[in-house]
């Protein structure tokens, strides 16, 4: 799989495969998730495990997945190259909706006027009750 004509950066069959599996999912997914779904897909010619793993981190590294943190394990989405997301996540069903504006970035712009600190990365992730669960955990009024 080609990424672009002009960089000429090709992916191996692991890297293709995931990205694949992420391309077909609307929510953020883990190693495991990525690994079932491509078993009930290819079978027995889905990558192993190690793979994917190693997929997931070579993929980040190229910045065509985002890693986001929930509960100790890591959970990816497919993103743009150069974008980043920012997720509300539920903290009773896992549930994840995607933020549409980065709201840290005028936040780095401050601190870096205030402090000459210039700020080379972020990470926003906010944890919650979904509408759902908020709703279950509430008294329900008469």
């Amino acid at each position: 799989m080609w990424l672009d004509k002009s960089s000429q950066l090709r992916l191996n069959r692991g890297c293709s495969q995931v990205l694949e599996a992420l391309d077909h999912s609307d929510k953020l997914s883990s190693a495991h998730q990525i690994h079932a779904r491509l078993r009930d897909v290819l079978h027995n010619d889905a990558p192993g495990l190690t793979t994917i793993y190693r997929s997931l981190e070579l993929l980040a590294k190229l910045n065509l997945v985002q890693a986001v943190q929930i509960e100790g394990e890591k959970r990816y989405e497919r993103i743009v190259p150069g974008e980043h997301h920012h997720h509300l996540i539920c903290t009773s069903c896992q549930a994840n909706i995607h933020l549409d504006q980065c709201f840290i970035e005028q936040f780095s712009d401050k601190v870096h006027a205030r402090h000459d600190f210039l700020v080379k990365g972020h990470i926003l992730e906010i944890f919650g009750l979904c509408a759902a669960c908020k709703s279950v955990t509430e008294p329900q009024q008469a």
